[in-house]
């Protein structure tokens, strides 16, 4: 009997699934190893953040965007000729006072103390999400252990934290603002609102929408965020600023910085006609962003109340659409994976214990499309999270799913 209680087929499949994103996880960091420490190679993501971490600390503060400055810090760890191309520091400089506090001249050591930086910031956004899966879901137990531990290792939070990426941050704000939202706390709401302009392009269409809705909580935004841009004066000046203008500009030059790789409709555009004009490709990606805010404003209009319907397809119709959206940054989709096994289990659609599976089932189907190269999986896991969100009710009707 005992047996039989812990070979059912939920625990089964629980061990089936963390077992693979395991040892795929600890293969990736054991190559990762090899290639720091043993063939002495360096990753090439962290070293846009070493360029600004070391012109933050050892020269000027307000040349953090100097592209010929940058170039100069990364062709002293990795010459220009073995780049496959240059890439400039182009994120807001929210993180630059954090940047260089952890950069020395040894690159390695400095790659570490960011990593721990990162891995602090996903355990504070989980521990956000902890506190919202309490007090709004009223999960227990061993539902709220298995989510929290699907959350601390689902696959983009190791992926950025290998390539040294801040998207952990970025995660951060997005529950901080999912918290306020559903606890009605507008001040929480806004400064996580204001926490994800490290990535404005998300940031800009999430804060629009509060135009229609909880216009209190574009208030908070509006001053968290002007909290931020004195905090960002105070450390690198107009000039410094300016320069942040400049390198928005000269990113989004040509065909922009690998959006063949991005799951986007500028990165589907560019894959299907590799030849295309930019002029027209970024005529196709900004009309195709402007719908989607259109889309989502008249979502927000009509909803009579603002639920994880309305906060999971506003992250996935942003991120399908976002002009500049890498594969790292899909760690938000830990928050519409958490929202869809919410509604589901609301619902009744589907037990608890399985609801629970679905942050980790969207984690090992990214770790597939990243083993195949499939692309195409990143579009199925927003699509599906979508139609999750939207019409639950269709799909399982369709699969004629019973649980018991």
């Amino acid at each position: 009997m005992f047996k039989k209680r812990i070979l059912n087929f939920h625990n089964i499949l629980m061990v089936v699934l963390f077992s693979f994103q395991f040892v795929w996880i600890f293969s990736l960091i054991i190559a990762k190893y090899g290639s720091l420490v043993i063939n002495k190679e360096v990753g090439l993501d962290y070293l846009l953040y070493y360029s600004a971490g070391y012109i933050f600390r050892y020269d000027s503060p307000e040349q953090l965007y100097d592209l010929s400055l940058q170039r100069q810090v990364q062709a002293t760890i990795v010459p220009e000729k073995n780049q496959e191309h240059f890439y400039p520091f182009n994120h807001p400089p929210i993180l630059a006072p954090l940047m260089g506090w952890v950069v020395s001249d040894n690159y390695l050591a400095s790659y570490l103390r960011w990593v721990i930086c990162l891995v602090l910031f996903q355990l504070i956004a989980m521990g956000v999400l902890l506190r919202l899966m309490i007090r709004v879901f009223k999960w227990k137990g061993k539902d709220l252990i298995l989510v929290i531990l699907s959350g601390l290792f689902f696959y983009p939070a190791i992926v950025a934290f290998i390539r040294g990426q801040d998207s952990s941050f970025f995660l951060l704000g997005i529950c901080l603002w999912v918290l306020g939202l559903m606890r009605s706390n507008d001040k929480v709401a806004g400064l996580g609102l204001a926490m994800t302009l490290i990535r404005p392009q998300i940031a800009l269409v999430l804060a629009f929408l509060f135009l229609f809705k909880k216009q209190r909580i574009l208030l908070w935004f509006l001053l968290w965020s002007l909290i931020l841009l004195i905090y960002c004066y105070l450390f690198i000046g107009w000039t410094g600023l300016y320069g942040f203008v400049k390198v928005l500009i000269f990113s989004g030059q040509g065909l922009g910085f690998d959006v063949e790789k991005m799951a986007t409709l500028m990165g589907a555009v560019l894959r299907w006609f590799p030849g295309i004009d930019p002029s027209l490709l970024h005529f196709v990606g900004y009309l195709g962003y402007f719908l989607a805010i259109v889309l989502l404003s008249i979502l927000w209009v009509r909803s009579t109340k603002i639920g994880f319907l309305q906060i999971n397809i506003a992250i996935l119709c942003t991120i399908l659409f976002a002009p500049h959206f890498h594969g790292h940054d899909l760690l938000i989709l830990l928050v519409p994976s958490i929202g869809v096994a919410y509604i589901l289990s609301q619902k009744n659609l589907l037990e608890m214990k399985y609801a629970t599976l679905i942050p980790l089932a969207v984690s090992v189907l990214l770790i597939i499309g990243d083993i195949g190269t499939w692309i195409f999986v990143v579009y199925l896991v927003i699509f599906a999270l979508m139609l999750l969100s939207w019409r639950p009710e269709l799909l399982f009707r369709s699969l004629h799913i019973q649980t018991g």
